[in-house]
């Protein structure tokens, strides 16, 4: 079972001249993927009981989403306008101030023995949730205590929101602090190229193998170039399928999903997590990631985060 937590918000899409609420928040994203693909999961969010947070429960239950674990929280709900560009690409801007999903205690998270009960072989997270305080500090030390015994594979996705306004050398110094206690990590190039304060284009393969130390997994997302593995030395290239873009919202979301899915297929995820991804080939991961990438590629063909089931992604395989 892979545990997603995170935040789960409003989107405000931009549809023509107005703003359509869609569900959104890339660790709802993510749980939403892995349940469409049919992948045993559970989403640990703090859903507010507002308007909107009663829709975001409709929504995920509706596409098989496990909320048992999240938390009926009493805030409000987190509000993001997605501004669509000509080319498809999503902007965005965020009302967060005192909102549900940045409240976390150490009394809402499960305890060592409720994740073996539940025989969770992964955590998923990353993007705001670790980000936004107070919570973000008592998720972060959960799964530090997470990492010390070693039975859980960690995933974070870094999902860097610059728009926040957020000091890049801190969000240098948090994302790195994050990292070392990930397994695999995630994260695309426009957010190594802000927490550098790198051009856009440069090389960004030197800090990525720096990621990859001790036997992580690293991905690098590059939207319409593909994407890069990089592991042990080692650098791994996937293609980006070819698309007719509608836009780019929840694509990189749909990825990380698909790409845990394949590695779960695959054994990849669970006790000792390091030495379960050493054991997988790289034939093995090129394949993972071409999967999760043409998994990407559907949504983006598809207005806002609405991911393909796996039987969907295979069939569209199978036709290549």
């Amino acid at each position: 079972m892979i545990l997603v937590i995170g935040e789960a918000l409003i989107d405000l899409i931009q549809v023509s001249d107005q703003y359509k609420p869609v569900v959104g928040g890339a660790n709802a994203n993510v749980a939403q993927a892995l349940a469409r693909r049919g992948e045993k999961q559970k989403f640990l969010g703090r859903i507010s009981q507002d308007g909107f947070g009663k829709q975001i429960r409709s929504h995920l239950l509706a596409n098989g989403v496990d909320l048992e674990w999240s938390i009926a929280a009493e805030e409000q709900t987190t509000l993001a306008v997605a501004t669509i560009d000509s080319a498809g690409v999503a902007s965005y801007s965020f009302y967060i101030n005192g909102t549900a999903d940045w409240g976390w205690t150490e009394a809402e998270l499960p305890s060592h023995q409720m994740l073996r009960e539940v025989d969770a072989s992964c955590v998923q997270f990353g993007c705001l949730t670790m980000a936004i305080g107070p919570g973000n500090v008592v998720v972060e030390k959960w799964l530090r205590s997470i990492h010390e015994v070693d039975q859980i594979t960690l995933s974070h996705d870094l999902n860097i929101r610059s728009a926040l306004g957020f000091e890049r050398d801190a969000e240098l110094e948090r994302a790195l602090r994050v990292n070392r206690i990930s397994h695999l990590i995630k994260a695309s190039d426009a957010d190594i190229e802000w927490l550098y304060d790198l051009p856009s284009g440069a090389d960004l393969d030197e800090i990525a193998h720096a990621w990859a130390s001790e036997g992580k997994l690293v991905v690098i997302t590059r939207g319409g170039d593909g994407a890069s593995l990089y592991r042990n030395g080692k650098r791994i290239d996937v293609t980006a399928p070819k698309i007719n873009l509608v836009d780019t919202v929840g694509a990189g979301d749909t990825f990380m999903a698909n790409f845990l899915g394949e590695l779960a297929d695959l054994d990849g995820l669970g006790s000792k997590p390091l030495s379960r991804l050493e054991r997988i080939s790289d034939a093995q991961l090129l394949d993972a990631a071409s999967f999760a990438a043409v998994a990407a590629g559907m949504v983006c063909e598809r207005q806002g985060c609405q991911p393909p089931t796996k039987k969907e992604v295979q069939a569209l395989i199978a036709l290549r």
